[in-house]
C-alpha cells in the first residue's frame, strides 16, 4: 500500500504582499493541493483586542488569531486532504489584488511550473508514478505564520512575501473590504499607517530588518545565500529556513515563477 506524502508550504508576509494571490496560483499549479487561510481563524469581533491609542479593533496582532484552532485544522487537512465537515472559508470569498490588475498567467506556463516541481518530488524520493499521485500539498497563507513555534514547526517549506511600505499601503487601501464572521470589515481612514504597519513592525520585526537588508542589496532573500550579514539576520527562529521574496517591482507572473522554482529546489532538499 502506498503511503501519502504531505508537503506543507507556508506563504507569510505583511498585508497586501501578494500571499493570497500566489497561494491561489500555487493551488492551480500543484496537484492534490489545498489552501488553509490564516484569516479564516480570526476570533469573533467581540474578542478582537482594541487598540489603546485609536480604540479600533486590532486585527493585526497575535491575540486576534485562534492559533490552536488553526493548528488543529491544519493537521486535519494534512491527514484527510480536505477540511472538517461544515468548515466554510470566508477568505476564499474575498477578492485579492488591487486596482492594478495583472494579466493572468497562461496555462502553458502553469503546466510547465507543475512539471518542474513534480519532477523534483519524484527525483527527491525515487518515487514511481503511483507514489507521485500520492503526494499532496497543503498551502498555508497568513500574515503571521512564523512567530508561533508550534505552527512554524508544521511547515516544511517557508516563504515570506514582502514589498516596500508605499506599495503595501496603496494595495491595502485599494481593497473594498474583508468578509468576517459577523459581516464585513472596511478599513477606516488611516488604518494602514496607524494599525497595520506598526503591528507588522512589532510582530514581524526580524523579517522587517531582513527585508530592509535585502532592499539595500546587503543579502539575498534566499536563506542559504552566503553573506557576512546573513547569519545575524537569520539568528531569530522566525527567519530561519525562510525564503524572502519581494513583490514590490515584480509582476505576479514573476512572483509565481520565482516561488515555484524555489519550491522545486526546497522540495529536492527535504
Amino acid at each position: 500500500m502506498v503511503s501519502t506524502r504531505v508537503i506543507t508550504i507556508g506563504l507569510s508576509g505583511p498585508s497586501s504582499g501578494g500571499k493570497t494571490t500566489v497561494s491561489r496560483y500555487l493551488r492551480s499549479i500543484l496537484p492534490n493541493s489545498t489552501i488553509v487561510h490564516q484569516d479564516d481563524f480570526y476570533k469573533p469581533e467581540t474578542l478582537i483586542p482594541l487598540d489603546p491609542k485609536t480604540g479600533l479593533p486590532n486585527w493585526d496582532c497575535p491575540e486576534a488569531i485562534d492559533f490552536q484552532s488553526l493548528i488543529k485544522t491544519l493537521h486535519y487537512v494534512k491527514e484527510h486532504g480536505d477540511f472538517p465537515e461544515g468548515f466554510d472559508s470566508l477568505e476564499d470569498k474575498n477578492p485579492v489584488g488591487s486596482k492594478e490588475h495583472s494579466t493572468p498567467i497562461p496555462q502553458e506556463v502553469l503546466d510547465s511550473l507543475r512539471d518542474h516541481i513534480m519532477a523534483e518530488v519524484v527525483r527527491g524520493q525515487g518515487q514511481d508514478e503511483r507514489e507521485r499521485a500520492a503526494t499532496k500539498f497543503v498551502i498555508l497563507d497568513g500574515f503571521m505564520l512564523y512567530g508561533d513555534e508550534q505552527l512554524r514547526n508544521t511547515i516544511d517549506v517557508r516563504f515570506y512575501l514582502t514589498a516596500p511600505y508605499q506599495v503595501l499601503k496603496e494595495r491595502r487601501e485599494s481593497r473594498k473590504g474583508y468578509a468576517t464572521l459577523e459581516g464585513y470589515w472596511v478599513d477606516p481612514p488611516g488604518y494602514f499607517e496607524n494599525m497595520v504597519w506598526p503591528n507588522y513592525l512589532i510582530y514581524n520585526e526580524p523579517f522587517a530588518k531582513l527585508a530592509d537588508a535585502i532592499d539595500e542589496g546587503q543579502v539575498s532573500g534566499a536563506y542559504d545565500a552566503t553573506n557576512a550579514g546573513q547569519g545575524l539576520l537569520r539568528a531569530d527562529p522566525m527567519t530561519q529556513k525562510v525564503d524572502v521574496v519581494s513583490s514590490g517591482k515584480a509582476s505576479i507572473h514573476d512572483m509565481v515563477e520565482s516561488i515555484s522554482n524555489l519550491l522545486a529546489k526546497r522540495i529536492s532538499e527535504l
